[in-house]
């Protein structure tokens, strides 16, 4: 049954899964934005690996990774409380930490910076996972309760999860305990049914597109290429080095691959590529902060909402 996808939602925080969905059409909607003419830049950073420690003028309307755990934990708790009211024994299961989740959004952004993790690494941003122990999905009354629709191509939480069932005597809430879940941590269409708000990840999106872009940004790439080149490898952006096909080979890095990308965040420091795209990206994001200041303020407010709202459903 669809449970068992719903599983893994919840257990990363169902929105979360659908805003990785959802990247690839904030990506799109960025491109099929108006063009941004290039904004004016102060003195520029010498960045590489500590870029990790700056946060981007987007970061205060995307949620951080402790508020996604916060409410992660929320709708974790909840949906197992609703689950135990009806009766059952559930566990919301967790995900898998493989000791690669990034502290912050800056790091890993601008790709593969540190040259001693690029030696160990090589362009794999994550460890191969460990294989979870495999549980069989809720199935019968406990499905439904989980999910409020016995229909298994419904998603739970949605509204063609309608719930109204009766199951030991309750009545399942619409979109069963995952969809009284979301609702009690303040989930919603616009913020991606519990992860980040739209418009801040397509206004994230349109200038990281634009950075990518922008004559500055090219030319500190034309002189990380000259670097690469001077070291046998013939790559225009870094963005093409990383994402080189021959990568995807193996779940651990190559040789190759190790040797390349170390050569990559070595010439990535001579040129301040890093340095450089941040101090860009973030002069780009700051206009379209201003363009959409008063949309943005109730971005701000809707996140400040739903960590209250998690902190009582957690209290409670």
């Amino acid at each position: 049954m669809a449970a068992a996808a719903v599983l893994l939602a919840v257990g990363a925080l169902a929105a979360c899964s659908a805003d990785r969905q959802d990247a690839g059409a904030d990506a799109r909607a960025a491109g099929s934005a108006a063009p941004l003419p290039p904004p004016p830049i102060g003195a520029v950073p010498v960045l590489a690996a500590d870029v990790a420690n700056r946060a981007l003028p987007i970061d205060p309307y995307l949620l951080n990774r402790d508020q996604r755990g916060q409410l992660e934990a929320a709708v974790r708790m909840v949906t197992e409380h609703c689950m135990a009211g009806f009766g059952f024994g559930y566990h919301v299961p967790a995900g898998i930490d493989t000791g690669f989740t990034p502290a912050t959004r800056t790091a890993n952004r601008y790709l593969v910076s540190d040259p001693a993790f690029a030696a160990q690494y090589g362009y794999h941003a994550k460890a191969q996972p460990p294989v979870p122990p495999r549980a069989d999905p809720p199935t019968g009354a406990m499905a439904v309760a989980l999910s409020g629709s016995t229909d298994p191509g419904v998603k739970p939480g949605s509204q063609g999860a309608p719930g109204g069932q009766d199951i030991n005597g309750r009545t399942v809430p619409r979109g069963g305990c995952v969809g009284e879940a979301l609702d009690r941590t303040g989930a919603s269409a616009q913020n991606g049914n519990g992860g980040d708000d739209r418009l801040a990840r397509d206004l994230d999106a349109q200038a990281w597109e634009a950075s990518k872009t922008d004559g500055r940004v090219l030319a500190a790439f034309r002189s990380w290429s000259d670097c690469m080149k001077a070291q046998g490898y013939t790559y225009g952006t870094p963005i093409e080095a990383n994402a080189d096909p021959q990568w995807a080979a193996g779940a651990v890095a190559s040789a190759q691959e190790r040797a390349t990308a170390t050569a990559d965040a070595r010439c990535k420091v001579q040129a301040n590529v890093v340095g450089v795209w941040f101090t860009v990206e973030s002069a780009y994001e700051s206009v379209l902060i201003e363009q959409h200041a008063e949309a943005l303020a109730a971005v701000k407010q809707d996140i400040d909402k739903r960590m209250r709202m998690a902190a009582q459903a957690v209290a409670s």
